[in-house]
């Protein structure tokens, strides 16, 4: 689930388990069963498994899946690559590294594979160096675009943009695959908002079928101010693709921007947003009940840096399923998420915005996640391109400041489209331990920093309908 917040996804978890709870996702595993029963010697048919499970969460389904398939003889690249998916969502960090290093044993520009171990080692470490060096490695070996762009998309997130820029820049002279051309912009968008316009416009232009080229380029305008520019492309790819969060929040900031009255306003910010206080489990105290959550999400946070393209700044975050949590106070959490959850995408009847047209329809978790911040943490402001409802459930806060009234608060509306434009924030959820707030995916969200004493640990998550 990865957030946006410049003119090129910057984003929200790749560490994040992305869940399937619904009848589409029981049929799956129920066919990959099926597949397995059918094709008892098959480590394909085990692979096919694995993967499932462990896209849905289950990483000790997707284990056992995957030793299975190595013992019918499965060697593949992409089954070594699941299991070390596995292991990281098991916190079982040191065996995942060396099964990522068996990964690229077998393939060695297996760009999913370099991602995940620069990743791991940046979360483990916080040492930019170690990070990249694997890839280094293999750039002097055979050089390819494709581990430049890569190379770049990591170094924006673990040195700075300006840096990507300029460690990029060669691979930008002469003929170059256009997807350097969105990097490119991604990473000037942090320092030269006329630049990214530029790359944005050379990759649109080299890939005038492709949507996030597209949209990229018209958030780019706005960069450079020319949101009135922007405007009419925004509405023809809509209508076109009208559940692109990323292309709604442009659109809303758009707005907001030339003075138009459809920008949201205050009435629309309190009743688009909620906040619930949830209620302990029966015949439990709930400040032992937080507590309790509390003590289990820190046994789930092994890391030192936050996850690549994330919103997280100072801070760390940890996959969770709600299914798969295994920590009964954790468990209770989700149980009493099912209220809220009702009660906020039921008030949607009958509304006329990009969310509430959508439901009546049911819903499911499609991804859980947890994030520790301490002092200085905060995220970044952005959205979520692949959920409906999104959420931010509060199990410990900081200790409040007197100086910083809404220091941790979560605020809407702020948006920073690289260093061109910047919006304040226009709306505020104070977080309280047991608080959950809700709100839409496409809405620009992000937090106050904060200073004082403690931290800020939540669970998050995103729902779609059914």
């Amino acid at each position: 689930m990865r957030g946006r917040c410049a003119p090129v996804a910057n984003a929200e978890p790749a560490v994040k388990t992305v869940n399937g709870h619904g009848p589409e996702s029981a049929a799956r595993l129920q066919t990959l069963n099926q597949a397995v029963a059918a094709r008892p010697a098959s480590a394909v048919a085990e692979h096919n498994l694995a993967a499932a499970l462990g896209d849905m969460g289950d990483a000790e389904g997707a284990l056992a899946a995957v030793r299975r398939a190595f013992a019918k003889g499965g060697d593949a690249p992409e089954t070594w690559l699941v299991f070390a998916r596995a292991l990281i969502s098991s916190s079982r960090l040191t065996e995942a590294e060396e099964a990522l290093r068996q990964t690229l044993s077998r393939r060695p520009d297996y760009a999913d594979a370099l991602r995940d171990q620069a990743q791991l080692i940046w979360m483990r470490s916080g040492d930019a160096g170690a990070a990249l060096a694997a890839i280094d490695a293999r750039l002097r070996s055979a050089p390819t675009a494709q581990l430049a762009g890569l190379r770049a998309g990591i170094m924006r997130d673990i040195i700075g943009d300006e840096a990507a820029y300029r460690w990029l820049e060669p691979w930008l002279n002469g003929a170059h695959p256009a997807f350097l051309d969105a990097t490119a912009s991604a990473a000037a968008s942090g320092f030269d908002p006329a630049l990214a316009l530029k790359h944005a416009e050379a990759a649109a232009a080299a890939a005038p079928g492709d949507a996030e080229a597209r949209v990229t380029r018209l958030a780019a305008l706005m960069a450079c101010g020319r949101s009135v520019e922007a405007l009419p492309g925004l509405e023809a790819h809509l209508a076109t693709a009208p559940d692109d969060q990323y292309a709604q929040a442009l659109r809303y900031t758009a707005w907001r921007v030339v003075g138009d009255a459809r920008a949201l306003s205050a009435g629309d910010y309190r009743s688009l947003t909620a906040a619930f206080d949830l209620a302990a489990p029966a015949g439990e105290d709930r400040e032992t009940w937080l507590a309790d959550a509390a003590a289990g999400l820190r046994a789930l946070h092994p890391f030192r840096a936050q996850p690549l393209g994330q919103s997280i700044r100072s801070g760390v975050q940890a996959a969770l399923d709600p299914r798969f949590a295994g920590v009964p106070a954790i468990d209770a959490i989700f149980s009493a998420l099912a209220d809220p959850i009702h009660r906020f995408t039921a008030s949607m009847a009958g509304r006329d915005d990009p969310m509430s047209r959508r439901a009546g329809r049911g819903f499911e978790i499609i991804g859980a996640w947890s994030v520790r911040l301490r002092a200085g943490g905060r995220h970044s402001d952005h959205i979520h391109p692949n959920g409906w409802v999104s959420s931010a459930l509060y199990v410990e806060t900081p200790e409040p400041s007197p100086d910083q009234p809404k220091a941790g608060w979560l605020r809407f509306g702020a948006c920073r489209l690289g260093v061109g434009l910047e919006l304040p924030p226009e709306h505020w959820i104070e977080p309280k331990p047991g608080r959950v707030a809700l709100f839409p995916s496409w809405m620009w969200h992000g937090t106050e920093p904060f200073t004082g004493a403690g931290e800020r640990l939540t669970v998050a998550f995103d729902v779609q309908p059914q």
